[in-house]
């Protein structure tokens, strides 16, 4: 039975490599690289959740959304910027101090949808161009996961969380070439 890039052909119902490959998008083919990519080109890996594979529709669409739209990373990086505005008039503005709660809400949903469509794109840990094998996402997963867990549990006014959430604007050097 014929495979490519893990796939087991026969298993997925094609029939020919050639309809295979019409279906999926240019991606780079090896996971074996261990280095960056050699261009601007992101690269993801094959299975995303141990069941999403890069042929799938519904992954496909994310990927267009996530990875291959500028807007996606435009629209994020301009929430963290309105994010940390908040937060620097959190004790200025009464407004603000009297509605913190429901702007953290906001945005931690804004912050929990990107890394949930970030993780169906990438894929979670396990392989190799994952969402967790990059040091901006693991800095995000862990903004997003004390979120919630300042939300469930009754932790006060944990500022050493606030902190953390200010580093998200590093990630905007990641953007500028030669600063990531």
């Amino acid at each position: 039975m014929k495979t490519i890039s893990g796939f087991n052909l026969g298993r997925y119902g094609i029939r020919s490599i050639t309809a295979l490959k019409d279906q999926m998008p240019d991606y780079e083919e090896s996971e074996n690289n261990d280095g960056p990519p050699e261009d601007d080109k992101k690269v993801y890996s094959t299975v995303s959740l141990c069941c999403l594979s890069v042929t799938n529709p519904f992954r496909n669409q994310i990927i267009q959304i996530v990875c291959v739209n500028p807007w996606f990373d435009r629209f994020i990086l301009i929430v963290i910027l309105v994010n940390c505005l908040f937060l620097a008039m959190d004790k200025e503005v009464d407004a603000v101090t009297n509605n913190i709660e429901t702007i953290d809400f906001v945005f931690l949903l804004i912050y929990s949808w990107e890394m949930t469509m970030k993780i169906i794109a990438m894929g979670f840990v396990m392989r190799i161009h994952s969402y967790l094998r990059d040091s901006w996402n693991c800095l995000d997963f862990v903004v997003v996961m004390l979120g919630w867990f300042t939300k469930f549990v009754d932790a006060g006014d944990i500022s050493a969380i606030k902190v953390l959430r200010l580093l998200r604007p590093l990630r905007t050097l990641n953007q500028i070439p030669n600063m990531s």
